[in-house]
């Protein structure tokens, strides 16, 4: 795509092709061709070379030849401006051949000559377009004297088009103030992301959407070198494969910018670019320290405002950032054939940045310089802040750079990793260097290493399999860390506290504690900690159920996390718990299988914890898992799920007294509805261990009457809930409390206070966000839904969610088994008689013959044989 010479080579071929023939159209850039079309009197296009500045001129004037004077200065003597500009003139076909006779070429008066030539093209009747492509061609003082003569006289009759790479060749002036100039820069050049899909598509270059991503980041769209990497990907025809540095690997790229770009510089000029190119944004004052020349910054000022090939900005535009493609190439550069200096120019910039209050800049250029000193010191004085700050990927990456040695010697450094490991959710590893640490720490040892030993152990506690028997609480205190003056470390401590008054459950102090936490945080301007902070209150909202309140949180977490943030520090594990435990309570079985999924691949050494945060982590996602293949259809396997993860919420698990609640509603439930009573008595006297005087308790105690339509014991042994007596851990409980209640009053005939019931679950559950136990609730509960469908008021779109969850017609029917023809049920498959079933079940003969006839009926059966089928089928059957 060079625009020099008037010639332009195929973007398919490297054979170049003279103007004006127009190039063959491989890219159509509308946008810019309405810019031109809607040019005034003169066109500036400025962007170094490769921009397609003759490319983009010859497709605008495309089909138009006959008032176009095309000049090029490589075609002409440079010394000479108006005897190229007359030649130039009277090659255009609108201009008849006699008409220019009046000038000569010699004439050295701008204003006169140009005043006369107008009046000339203005008696053609027709707009002569001029085209200079490449002013900067020109001996400076013929441009600096034509050209503003030129923007000056253009108008009706002439039309201006310059195309030059250095900015200081043209100087529009008052053209420009009067509005009467169209300027066309490098960003507005640059092809995009969308331009490379349509130009890989057009010249069958094969890519992937991540070599295409990878090409727009390295060359910002710089055209010249994006069809220059086409080709080379054109060869390879790998569309998965790395792009690897371009600038370095690969050659013609290397060799374009070599000609095209760094031969018109200066020695200083490439000095200043080389020693900088260890910084992707550089200050002036950082620049001349980098070069060893106070003129740096003036350089990349200079190279700023007349090249292209570097941006500007900040206050008194000091603050420059070098184009990709060019500090890539120059670090190339020194990387092959002076690493040395790299090194040295990457120890320099780490020092700068230090001094200058950067850390994370600093650690990046000590990681660069090789130099495992200069990289422990950064970490032992800020590891701490840039742990705090979300730069947990950098730090693990200097900690895994570092020799042993380093560690052996340091406490410091032993404490910043364990807590960069703690972080990252990976305790073991963490616990491996507390212990280093506290091999080598000296009795004496100063405050700030104290304060981090004491928040590394108080964090570590949590993963811990003895997090019982310790006191994190107590730690927090005993080290004064609130006191601390780390913002990052005292904001830390309080989300010790949270967790240490969650596992407590004193909901109402962990939330006091967080929002003390994320006032701190955001005071601060820590996005980081504020991210930390509204996960915690997530998990306050989450374990008492309050399922919308959590979400809110969540998202919140998520926006101050970047994606890279959420995995190495936060940890994928708990984002992944609580969106599957949403999807489960939103009745979205689907959705939490795929986030349940996530969670437990994302464990790593959490799920090596048999107790502590680790060990409720991987039950919660258990129990979620096993209850979501449950309302998928999967149910003789989802049950024996369940049962299995109760089984490991040992009395000593954090957050043990939530998740007994959660599992016992759940399992008890789906034994029921199931018809496995035995498996239902089993929770039941699980949970009348675990969870005294809770509403959990209440629900379970009331579900097994009301099956067998012992309606007052139900009603009785709910009754402490509406006393007050018992409250529940889990805010949802209170929704199967009024499905169940909706359900005994339809059964007894009370629809008009079966009616307030439903009312009052469909309030809790659209409060909440959460539409699972009115989802499983029994049929009788859902025709009365679907009969109040459409003067529901506020909730009918939640109303509408919940018929939209139904299962077909056959499958409900399946669903709407009593309990005790679920007792019948599971006789069938034996070999006893109608009336020994009877006997069995304590019912008449005729009594027992009602029920297998419903039985029939519900599953679609003709014979005893097809009903068993049926049941094993749909999992009502083990």
């Amino acid at each position: 795509m060079d625009d020099q010479g008037g010639t332009r080579p195929d973007l398919l071929s490297l054979k170049p092709t003279p103007v004006p023939r127009p190039p063959l159209v491989l890219l159509a850039r509308s946008r810019l061709m309405a810019t031109l079309d809607c040019a005034a009197d003169a066109v500036l296009i400025c962007a170094p070379a490769g921009y397609g500045k003759t490319v983009l001129l010859t497709q605008w004037l495309e089909g138009q030849p006959h008032n176009v004077a095309w000049l090029s200065p490589d075609q002409h003597n440079r010394k000479a401006m108006w005897p190229a500009i007359l030649q130039a003139l009277r090659r255009c076909p609108a201009i008849a051949p006699d008409t220019l006779g009046r000038f000569s070429g010699i004439e050295d008066s701008a204003t006169d000559v140009l005043g006369d030539l107008t009046q000339v093209l203005a008696a053609t009747g027709t707009t002569v377009r001029l085209v200079i492509d490449g002013v900067d061609g020109f001996a400076p003082d013929e441009r600096d004297y034509w050209i503003p003569a030129l923007l000056n006289h253009a108008g009706q009759s002439l039309q201006l088009a310059l195309a030059f790479r250095d900015n200081s060749a043209v100087d529009p002036g008052p053209a420009r103030l009067s509005g009467r100039v169209v300027e066309l820069r490098t960003q507005d050049l640059a092809f995009t992301l969308e331009d490379i899909n349509v130009l890989a598509a057009k010249t069958t270059t094969l890519m992937g959407m991540q070599q295409q991503r990878e090409l727009f980041r390295q060359t910002a769209g710089w055209p010249a070198c994006v069809v220059l990497t086409m080709r080379y990907l054109r060869e390879a025809a790998n569309p998965d494969a790395p792009l690897g540095d371009l600038a370095a690997n690969n050659r013609q790229l290397s060799d374009y910018l070599d000609q095209e770009i760094f031969r018109a510089l200066s020695y200083e000029e490439r000095h200043v670019l080389s020693s900088t190119s260890v910084c992707r944004v550089v200050v002036a004052a950082q620049a001349n320290t980098l070069a060893g020349n106070r003129n740096a910054g003036n350089v990349l000022s200079g190279l700023a405002d007349d090249r292209g090939i570097v941006e500007s900005a900040g206050s008194g535009r000091n603050v420059f950032l070098v184009h990709p493609l060019i500090r890539a190439y120059f670090r190339a550069g020194l990387a092959r054939k002076q690493p040395d200096e790299l090194h040295r120019f990457s120890r320099i910039a780490a020092q700068w940045h230090e001094r200058a209050g950067e850390p994370a800049s600093a650690l990046r250029h000590a990681m660069d310089s090789a130099d495992n000193q200069l990289i422990g010191g950064i970490l032992e004085r800020h590891g701490a802040a840039l742990l705090g700050s979300g730069e947990v990927i950098n730090v693990r990456r200097a900690i895994t750079a570092l020799p042993d040695a380093l560690f052996a010697v340091s406490p410091k450094l032993c404490v910043v990793a364990a807590l960069a490991h703690v972080e990252s959710r990976q305790p073991t590893t963490a616990s491996r260097y507390m212990a280093a640490a506290n091999r080598i720490r000296a009795d004496d040892s100063p405050a700030e290493l104290r304060e981090l030993q004491a928040l590394a152990k108080a964090r570590l506690s949590w993963f811990s399999d003895g997090w019982e028997g310790q006191n994190p609480q107590a730690t927090v205190e005993h080290a004064a860390l609130q006191f601390s003056r780390q913002s990052s470390v005292r904001i830390e401590a309080r989300m010790v506290s949270v967790t240490a008054a969650l596992v407590e459950g004193r909901y109402g102090t962990a939330e006091n504690e967080a929002s003390a936490a994320l006032i701190e945080a955001t005071e601060a301007g820590n996005a980081y900690l504020a991210g930390k902070v509204y996960l915690k209150l997530a998990a306050i909202h989450s374990l008492q159920g309050h399922l919308r309140r959590a979400c809110e949180a969540l998202r919140l977490a998520e926006e101050k996390l970047p994606a890279h943030l959420w995995t190495a520090g936060v940890g994928r594990s708990v984002g992944a718990l609580m969106h599957a435990s949403a999807a489960l309570l939103r009745a979205d079985p689907a959705e939490a299988l795929l986030f349940a999924g996530a969670g437990l691949a994302d464990l790593g050494q959490l799920g090596t914890s048999s107790k502590g945060v680790g060990a409720a982590v991987r039950t919660t996602l258990d129990i979620v898992t096993a209850c979501a293949h449950l309302d998928s259809g999967d149910r003789r396997n989802a049950l024996e799920g369940l049962r299995q993860a109760r089984l490991r919420i040992s009395r000593d698990h954090v957050f043990a007294h939530p998740l007994a609640a959660c599992i016992a509603v759940l399992e008890h439930t789906a034994a029921l509805g199931l018809g496995h009573a035995d498996h239902a008595r089993e929770v039941l006297e699980w949970a009348e261990e675990r969870l005294p005087g809770t509403g959990e308790l209440c629900l379970l105690r009331a579900q097994g009457p009301a099956g067998i339509s012992r309606f007052d014991a139900a009603l009785d042994r709910l009754r402490p809930l509406h006393t007050g007596a018992a409250k529940p851990v889990l805010e949802w409980t209170r929704i199967h409390v009024n499905v169940l209640e909706c359900s005994i009053a339809l059964r007894t005939g009370r629809r008009t206070q079966a009616g307030k019931l439903l009312e009052e679950a469909l309030t809790t559950a659209d409060e909440l966000d959460v539409l699972r136990p009115l989802a499983i609730a029994p049929q009788e509960v859902m025709d009365l839904l679907v009969e109040r469908v459409g003067a529901c008021g506020p909730h009918e779109a939640l109303a509408q969610r919940l018929l939209a969850l139904r299962p077909p017609t056959d499958a409900r029917r399946a669903q709407s088994l009593t309990p005790r023809e679920r007792e019948v049920l599971t006789l069938l498959p034996s070999h006893l008689s109608q009336e020994q079933m009877a006997s069995e079940l304590h019912l008449s003969v005729n009594t027992v013959k009602t029920h297998i006839r419903i039985i029939y009926s519900k599953l679609g059966a003709g014979s005893r044989h097809d009903a068993v089928a049926a049941a094993y089928k749909s999992g009502y059957l083990p």
